[in-house]
């Protein structure tokens, strides 16, 4: 991939296609380059002209007097490539192509993108869409950018970096005035990617978080090495990323597929790289704010949030609980110092109804001092009703804002903010005045705003090496069921003994070497749902009726058999299926452990409530693995799965160290498969009171 500096930092510029129509591509582009100040040399290129304005016009970018660092071609697209070519003969390093029907025009579209790719490639040319309306870089005053409005901009940390051009102008307006750094549209990304453009701008000193509204990654790998170098610099990357792509593969064989939709893999994958994953533009801004006054990640304490109204109190609450903000109770000897602020009879919770005996500033400063006098808290926020247009809680809202600016000059390093409870008019512009002398965020819309503080706090997951594993994988992928347990018990996973029965003898001759109470099950890899079919006999312990079992499953599964199909497994009787005995399992909670390998992205650990929990409660956790004891452990408290191995109604509490001993192995065992199998799946993994013991496997190869 060519160099991204001549192309976002150019020195010198050719406009293909500039004209004395003002509403031409070409002429806007030109505009905008004066609009910004670009100090550098400005080329416009139409055989049809010989100036435009005050430029010389040039017939061709070969008749250009310098090879320029960068051309913007606004011409039909059917003239891309032959255009790129020439610019690239004319030792011109980046371009702009910003017309539409390439890749997004069908296949003639498609065919024409292509040329215009290696005509790119061809004359290592860094190519910005096309289907885009280009970019802007504030700092070095360059705008090649084609609409027809460009605001003045004030350069700042963020860089906004958008696969839609319309999104694109809505965060262009900065209206939070945030500070703009970047403005890149990608468009089809010919053979520059959104990767391409964040590992740039996040080696830019100038850059300190980065917003991104992505339809889709083309180069996960690349981006996901750009995310953790932004992590090492300390910068943040803040992704609003449209829902799940009906192209996203279905996983038939196992219920995976289900719990981990393409949507939620997102999620975990965007969290173990550090990038905050929002829902909407609302709570991106928002987000931007807060992280632009507290850019620096922190082990974050307790949060605790202050009303001037017992109403909005509990609506916080609720929509704290909602977003997994944590508002936990106050310590008592806080609420104690809070107290003389409050009547007597009246009881002081998270958040905190500041209206106690009434407002005055003194009483505010009591409740302010006693918060930030907790080293137990680390995050403050105070709720308002203060409209842009004034009014409501405008005067108490200054006085607040007065306490908290004091109290920072005084060395409080508790992460203050203030949050309007509607979004309406937006923030007041007096109380966001005051603010600003120390620095304090002033949020706009509750929901939001909570959401942003949850993403200020939430934690990463911790960095796991992938350890080895003993496994001999092409088992796993393609052998029998009992050749797989042998394998997975091989890598560190508690699977129970398990052997193919040819007739019903042999099964009741393995059920005495086993010993006790023991399960008959039919298997055949195109019947995934045993249950459904009666392909399981369980809790058999007489000869009669093991050998009864061992009929009427062979039975079955001759009525359900498949034509055979050469697919590479050593597995006997693949085709019409196999009979496996196995112990019955003891008493225990059910979990479900699934892996889902996704090509460029990496290797997914599910974790939930198994058996038939899982068709009535579709609860799962996921995390990109390998993952750690911590995060393990983190994902069953995240599901009902910890509460059940915690102990139910009389029955537990059960071996929940076993549990995540299992969840980090079957990790492990997953990225190692990551290019081998597609989906693999315990369930259930039966947790016991010692130990765990996983009696179904399902495996889906790539």
């Amino acid at each position: 991939m060519p160099s991204l500096t001549k192309l976002l930092s150019p020195r010198s510029i050719a406009v293909v296609g500039a004209s004395e129509r003002p509403d031409a591509i070409g002429t806007r582009v030109l505009a905008n380059l004066k609009r910004i100040g670009f100090p550098g040399p400005v080329y416009p290129v139409n055989p049809r002209y010989e100036r435009l304005g005050e430029l010389d016009c040039y017939p061709s970018l070969s008749a250009l007097p310098e090879a320029v660092d960068a051309a913007f071609i606004a011409v039909p697209a059917a003239a891309g490539p032959d255009l790129v070519d020439e610019a690239g003969r004319a030792g011109i390093g980046a371009a702009v192509v910003n017309a539409n029907g390439y890749a997004d025009g069908g296949d003639a579209g498609i065919a024409l993108q292509r040329r215009l790719e290696a005509e790119a490639a061809h004359h290592k040319i860094a190519l910005c869409g096309p289907n885009n309306i280009g970019f802007v870089n504030v700092h070095d005053r360059v705008a090649l950018w084609s609409p027809r409005d460009m605001r003045a901009l004030e350069p700042g940390s963020i860089a906004v970096i958008s696969q839609s051009g319309s999104i694109a102008l809505i965060l262009g307006e900065d209206e939070r005035d945030l500070g703009l750094a970047y403005m890149i549209t990608a468009g089809n990304e010919a053979n520059t990617t959104v990767a391409d453009y964040l590992e740039h701008v996040i080696a830019d000193d100038r850059v300190d978080i980065v917003l991104i509204f992505l339809e889709t990654i083309r180069d996960p790998q690349r981006f996901a090495l750009a995310a953790d170098e932004a992590v090492q610099r300390g910068k943040r990357i803040v992704v609003l990323k449209l829902g799940a792509s009906a192209q996203g593969r279905q996983l038939v064989q196992a219920h995976t597929g289900s719990l981990a939709g393409e949507d939620r893999l997102y999620d975990a994958w965007f969290r173990t790289h550090g990038v905050i994953r929002v829902r909407d533009l609302d709570e991106m801004l928002e987000t931007a704010t807060l992280l632009r006054s507290y850019p620096t990640p922190r082990p974050a304490g307790t949060t605790a949030l202050v009303t001037l109204s017992g109403g909005e109190a509990a609506l916080i609450a609720d929509l704290s609980s909602e977003l997994g903000l944590a508002l936990p109770p106050i310590a008592p000897a806080t609420l104690a110092a809070m107290r003389p602020a409050f009547p007597d009879h009246s009881s002081i919770a998270n958040p905190v109804d500041a209206w106690g005996l009434g407002f005055n500033g003194d009483r505010f400063r009591i409740i302010l001092d006693a918060l930030l006098a907790d080293s137990a808290i680390d995050v403050v926020g105070f709720s308002l009703d203060a409209p842009g247009r004034g009014g409501a809680d405008v005067g108490y809202g200054r006085v607040m804002a007065e306490a908290c600016v004091a109290a920072r000059r005084a060395g409080a390093d508790k992460r203050m903010l203030f949050l309007n409870n509607t979004s309406g008019s937006g923030v007041n512009p007096d109380i966001r005045a005051i603010l600003e002398r120390a620095g304090i965020p002033y949020l706009s819309g509750m929901r939001p705003a909570l959401a942003a503080v949850r993403h200020l706090l939430a934690p990463t997951q911790e960095p796991v090496l992938p350890p080895a594993v003993s496994a001999d994988i092409a088992w796993i992928a393609a052998g029998s069921e009992p050749e797989r347990f042998a394998e997975l018990r091989s890598a560190g996973l508690p699977m129970t003994e398990a052997a193919v029965a040819a007739d019903a003898d042999e099964a009741v001759a393995i059920a005495a070497r086993l010993g006790g109470a023991v399960v008959l099950k039919g298997i055949a890899q195109h019947l995934p749902h045993k249950s459904d079919l009666g392909l399981v006999a369980l809790d058999l312990v007489d000869a009669d009726a093991i050998r009864m079992a061992w009929t009427r499953l062979r039975r079955v599964l001759d009525a359900h058999s498949a034509p055979a199909a050469d697919n590479g497994s050593s597995a006997a009787g693949s085709d019409a299926g196999e009979i496996v005995v196995q112990p019955m399992a003891p008493d225990g909670v059910e979990l479900i452990l699934g892996i889902r390998n996704e090509p460029g992205f990496g290797s997914f650990i599910v974790v939930g409530p198994g058996g038939v929990l899982v068709e009535i409660g579709n609860q799962a956790s996921i995390r990109l693995g390998p993952v750690g004891r911590d995060t393990a452990r983190a994902m069953l408290a995240e599901t009902a799965a910890a509460r059940l191995l915690g102990g139910v109604r009389g029955r537990g509490p059960w071996d929940l160290e076993a549990a995540i001993d299992a969840i980090v192995a079957f990790s492990a065992l997953g990225h190692a498969l990551r290019n081998t199998v597609a989906a693999m799946e315990i369930n259930p993994l039966i947790v016991g009171r010692r130990g765990a013991v996983g009696v179904d496997i399902l495996v889906e190869p790539h």
